[in-house]
């Protein structure tokens, strides 16, 4: 399942692959068909961008496609990236193929891409990433047996890969995500992202904020994960649980907040499995900034958002919730 961060894709600037103009000293750190190994019967492969990366620079890139098969479940999900890679997420969009044909790319870097979360769809979570050949298993969300993310016929998607190149010399990538399928009569179980957000703040140049919303879960699910999503002018983060009078009792808490965690997001797991939340249940998620720029920081550039994937749930459920 993904989401990404895992949930968070963007627009920005087509760009395209000129191999006569690719650097004569550029790795080439592209995922070939040996690193994925061999492709089994119950999975796909996606494609993401091939794209040259100049040295010492820090850079993401987002490709639009469109899934045509059958619609099935989706019960592993690994990305494979070159040397230097950070992440390669897959996440759902509703901008149609009129708009933005399959096969385009875009830069995505920074925050002066234009994001299109409005028409953003989130898919699920990573369940494995290899980079440079290496498995990464602090990115590691499984799905026990029998469950899967539901992936429709025609979803279109878009894949974002991030790479923080810290050599001197370009690098030429290509990731890839091999996807373990199963079929919709063999899914026993469907799981789902509930994801919390807000989106109407604004924090001041050379400031602090701090805010809060409530969000309601109106189905009997069971958690798996929950994760923090804010950028990397993030302080603190908070999720509590509401009980009927109001009280809050802690239940996710990220004290200090890093830069790096706007892609590789904490999570919190279940170690005694999965986590009952009856249906009614109210949590509270508070996001704190700090702003060092002299510009004021809104919604896509910072965020606010909590991302939790359950059980029984088919269809992801996005609470805007009411700020305090």
């Amino acid at each position: 399942m993904l989401i990404s961060h895992l949930l968070f894709a963007c627009a920005g600037t087509p760009v395209t692959l000129d191999d006569s103009k690719v650097d004569d000293d550029a790795v080439d750190v592209r995922v070939t068909d040996d690193d994925i190994g061999s492709i089994g019967s119950d999975q796909f492969v996606l494609d993401g961008p091939e794209v040259e990366i100049p040295g010492a620079s820090d850079v993401q890139m987002c490709i639009y496609g469109t899934y045509t098969g059958p619609t099935i479940g989706m019960h592993n999900i690994h990305s494979y990236q070159g040397e230097y890679g950070h992440h390669f997420t897959l996440n759902g969009t509703t901008t149609p193929a009129l708009d933005v044909a399959d096969g385009t790319v875009v830069d995505c870097s920074g925050v002066s891409a234009q994001y299109q979360m409005t028409d953003l769809t989130p898919l699920g979570l990573p369940n494995d990433a290899t980079v440079a050949g290496q498995p990464i298993e602090s990115k590691r969300l499984d799905l026990p047996d029998g469950m899967a993310v539901e992936l429709q016929s025609g979803q279109r998607y878009i894949m974002q890969s991030h790479y923080l190149n810290t050599s001197t010399h370009p690098i030429l990538v290509r990731d890839r995500i091999v996807v373990t399928t199963m079929t919709v009569d063999q899914v026993e179980t469907w799981a789902a992202p509930i994801v919390f957000n807000r989106d109407d703040f604004q924090i001041p140049a050379r400031g602090t904020l701090s805010t809060s919303f409530l969000c309601t879960v109106n189905e009997d699910v069971n958690l798996l994960y929950m994760l923090a999503h804010m950028h990397e002018w993030g302080s603190a983060f908070e999720v509590d649980q509401v009980d009927d009078s109001g009280a809050t009792v802690p239940f996710f808490t990220v004290p200090t907040w890093q830069p790096v965690m706007r892609d590789a997001p904490p999570v919190l797991d279940m170690p005694d499995g999965p986590l009952a939340i009856a249906s009614g249940t109210t949590f509270k998620t508070t996001c704190n900034w700090s702003n060092d720029t002299d510009n004021d920081l809104s919604f896509p550039d910072e965020m606010c958002d909590t991302v939790s994937i359950v059980y029984p749930l088919k269809t992801t459920i996005i609470c805007d919730g009411d700020g305090q």
